[in-house]
């Protein structure tokens, strides 16, 4: 029972941030908000797991769980990565244009002399 109570509010601190997004993807707040009502269901009634797992054809609903988490886990590993590479890529082109607009400047600085 203990647990419960933790894990629910670890899980409405998740709500109210996802309500503090304000302006986010509508589509990525109603998926988080799923995501966040299913760990309430299950905290609260861990048999509902079983019932989910024997219907995709999982043996027990930890490992239902378990394989959800992995998939998720890979998704957000995955997104990271894009992202960081998209920055990167920003990065670099904003060091790129700097420099040459450098070199620019330095060129006219010389032919005014």
């Amino acid at each position: 029972m203990i647990a419960q109570i933790i894990l629910t509010l670890g899980l409405s601190v998740c709500l109210f941030y996802i309500i503090s997004l304000g302006k986010s993807l509508p589509i990525v707040r109603i998926g988080l908000y799923l995501v966040v009502f299913a760990g309430y269901l299950f905290i609260w009634l861990p048999e509902t797991t079983n019932i989910f797992a024997d219907m995709v054809g999982i043996g027990r609903g930890a490992d239902l769980i378990i394989y959800l988490w992995i998939l998720v886990s890979l998704f957000l590993i995955l997104k990271l990565h894009i992202k960081l590479r998209q920055q990167s890529e920003a990065l670099t082109s904003l060091a790129r244009h700097f420099a040459l607009g450098q070199v620019r400047d330095e060129q006219q600085a010389d032919s005014s002399k």
